[in-house]
C-alpha cells in the first residue's frame, strides 16, 4: 500500500508549530489534513474518510481522549495514534482503553513520527487481509433472512462492510462486494415478488408500508405533543447513517424502518405517506387529487395530508413545507419556531411536515452537471457530500434550535435510490411514462427476468388511466432503454441514480425519532 493512498488527520492545538513535520509528511507522499481543536478534528472525521490521525493528547478545551473517544464513536474503524508528554501509566491504560492504537512521545523527530505512521500503515493491512478473510461471513447469512427485519440487519450489515471495504480493500475485493450485493438484491427482489401483495391485503403482515407510516409513527406521537416530521426526499439508509454522527451530538435516537411502495417513486410512495392511503384508492377517492402527468404528481399532498387527519378527527395545526435550499428552510424557521404546544379537543397536538428536496435534486443532477457528475463518481463521495452538505445545512441549525422544544423530532424518507449499471429494452405503445426504473403504458413488453409485469395493475394497488395498462417495475439494478436508440440511450443513463424500482436501496427506509439529551 503506497502512502499516497493515506490520508492523515493532525489534531493539535500547537499546529501552526508543527508544519515543518507536516510539509516533511506531504513530502513522503501522505496527504495531510490539520485542525488546532478537538471540536474542528472531529467536524473533520464526520465530513472526511481518514484512514489515520495524530492526535494530542493535552489541548485546551476538549482534551485528546474526549475527542480520541468520540472519533471512535464516528468511525471504529479510524486507526489513531495519540501524541503526548507524558508516558504515565494510568493515562496510557486510559487510551489503550478508547482502542488507541499507538503513541508518539514528545519531543519527536519528523523520523519518528515517519516510523509510528509506517506501524498504522502496516496494521491498516493487517486489518485489510482480515476483512478479506471475512468478507464472505455476511453473505452466507443470506440463506437465513425470513423477514423485513432480517433484510433491514443484513442491509445495514452491507452499509457497514461498505465503508470498510471502500476503506482497507482493493478492487478485487470491491468487485466480489459488488457482485455479492447484486446477488442480495436478486434474492431481495424475489422476497418482494412472494410477499408484497400479501402485505397490501392484510394490514398486520409483514412491514409498515408508506401508506401506513403516518397512522403508525405520527398519530400516537401527536396525542403527547406537537410534531415535527422532516421527510427527506430520495434519502438512502447509507446517507441517514452518514448524518447520524451530527445528530447523536445533540440528541439521543431510537432508529426504526419501513417499506417503500412501490413504484418506490415520490409520485406514488409520499403521495401515499400524505394520504394514508394505497395509490389506488387515492385515486378511487380522491381523484382529482391524482396527477397522472409525469410533472407536478405531488401537487396535491397537502390537500392529501388534510384529508388524511380530518379523516382521524384532527382540527389542530398543520404546516406544510417544500423546501429545496437553505434559503426557503431559513424564511420558514420562524412559523415552524412559534408553533404552540396547544392540544386542540379532539387530544392532539399541532404538526410540522418540512419535505427537504435537496437529495433528491443533487443525485438526478449527475447527468446534468458536469460539475456535479465530477464531483459524484461512486457512493463514497455521494456519502462525502451528503455529510458536507448536511453538516452546514439550515436543516441542521433548525433541529438544533428544536431541541430544547417540548416536541417529538421525526426524520425519514419516502423512498431511496440504486446506480443504475444494466440496461433492459422495453417495447409498447406511443404513450409510455418517461421514469427508467418504472414505466406505464399500453402494451409494455420487457424481459420478464429484468423486471416485474403488472398486466393488472391493481394486483399492486396502482392506479391506470385507461384499461389495458400495464406498468413495468424494474428489477435490481435495472433500467429500461427504448429499441430506437440502445446504445445511446445506454451510454447516457449508465452509472446514473434513479429510483422507482426494486432494491433494498429504494425500499428499506430508516425512521429516525429524536429526543434531547
Amino acid at each position: 500500500m503506497s502512502n499516497s493512498k493515506i490520508k492523515l488527520l493532525w489534531i493539535d492545538d500547537e499546529v501552526d508549530f508543527l508544519r515543518p513535520y507536516v510539509y516533511f509528511l506531504q513530502e513522503k507522499g501522505y496527504e495531510v489534513e490539520t485542525a488546532s481543536n478537538g471540536p474542528d478534528g472531529i467536524q473533520l472525521v464526520k465530513q472526511q474518510n481518514f484512514d489515520l490521525v495524530l492526535l494530542d493528547e493535552m489541548m485546551v478545551g476538549m482534551d485528546g481522549l474526549t475527542v480520541l473517544q468520540t472519533i471512535k464513536e464516528i468511525d471504529p474503524n479510524i486507526l489513531v495514534a495519540m501524541v503526548t508528554k507524558c508516558q504515565e501509566e494510568e493515562i496510557m491504560n486510559q487510551a489503550f482503553a478508547q482502542l488507541v492504537d499507538d503513541f508518539i512521545v514528545k519531543p519527536f523527530t519528523p523520523v519518528q513520527i515517519l516510523a509510528a505512521l509506517k506501524r498504522l500503515v502496516e496494521k491498516k493491512t493487517i486489518i485489510a487481509e482480515h476483512i478479506k478473510r471475512d468478507f464472505a461471513k455476511i453473505f452466507l447469512s443470506r440463506s437465513q433472512i425470513k423477514t423485513f427485519e432480517d433484510w433491514v440487519s443484513h442491509y445495514k450489515n452491507i452499509i457497514r462492510w461498505q465503508n470498510l471495504i471502500n476503506r482497507f480493500g482493493d478492487e478485487i475485493l470491491q468487485q466480489s462486494f459488488n457482485d455479492e450485493k447484486r446477488e442480495s438484491n436478486r434474492q431481495f427482489v424475489d422476497y418482494i415478488v412472494e410477499n408484497y401483495r400479501l402485505w397490501l391485503i392484510e394490514k398486520n403482515k409483514g412491514p409498515i408500508l408508506s401508506h401506513q407510516f403516518l397512522r403508525h409513527f405520527v398519530l400516537p406521537k401527536l396525542r403527547e405533543k406537537p410534531v415535527f416530521l422532516f421527510i427527506f426526499d430520495s434519502m438512502r439508509m447509507d446517507q441517514w447513517l452518514a448524518c447520524v454522527p451530527f445528530l447523536k451530538e445533540i440528541f439521543d435516537i431510537k432508529e426504526e424502518f419501513y417499506c417503500s411502495l412501490l413504484p418506490s417513486a415520490t409520485p406514488y410512495a409520499r403521495n401515499a405517506i400524505f394520504a394514508g392511503m394505497l395509490p389506488l384508492d387515492i385515486y378511487q377517492r380522491c381523484k382529482s387529487d391524482w396527477v397522472f402527468d409525469d410533472t407536478a404528481q405531488n401537487r396535491f399532498e397537502p390537500v392529501l395530508l388534510q384529508k388524511f387527519l380530518q379523516s382521524q378527527a384532527y382540527n389542530n395545526k398543520v404546516l406544510y413545507l417544500k423546501t429545496s435550499s437553505n434559503e426557503d428552510i431559513e424564511n420558514s424557521q420562524e412559523s415552524l419556531i412559534q408553533l404552540q404546544p396547544i392540544k386542540d379537543h379532539s387530544g392532539y397536538y399541532p404538526l410540522a411536515t418540512v419535505i427537504i428536496n435537496f437529495l433528491d435534486l443533487l443525485i438526478h443532477s449527475t447527468k446534468s452537471a458536469r460539475l456535479i457528475e465530477e464531483l459524484i463518481t461512486d457512493d463514497q463521495s455521494l456519502l462525502n457530500i451528503t455529510r458536507v452538505w448536511f453538516s452546514s445545512s439550515s436543516i441542521l441549525s433548525l433541529l438544533k434550535k428544536l431541541k430544547n422544544r417540548d416536541c417529538h423530532i421525526i426524520i425519514t424518507s419516502d423512498h431511496g435510490f440504486i446506480k443504475v449499471e444494466r440496461p433492459t429494452i422495453i417495447t409498447g405503445g406511443r404513450e409510455i411514462s418517461a421514469n427508467l426504473r418504472y414505466k406505464y403504458g399500453g402494451a409494455l413488453k420487457v424481459d420478464p427476468k429484468t423486471a416485474i409485469i403488472l398486466s393488472q395493475p391493481e394486483e399492486y394497488m396502482l392506479p391506470a388511466e385507461h384499461l389495458g395498462i400495464r406498468f413495468v417495475i424494474a428489477k435490481s439494478d435495472y433500467y429500461f432503454i427504448y429499441s430506437t436508440k440502445p446504445k445511446e440511450y445506454e451510454k447516457t443513463y449508465k452509472h446514473s441514480y434513479q429510483h422507482g424500482g426494486v432494491s433494498m436501496e429504494e425500499m428499506i427506509l430508516p425512521v429516525g425519532f429524536l429526543s434531547s439529551k
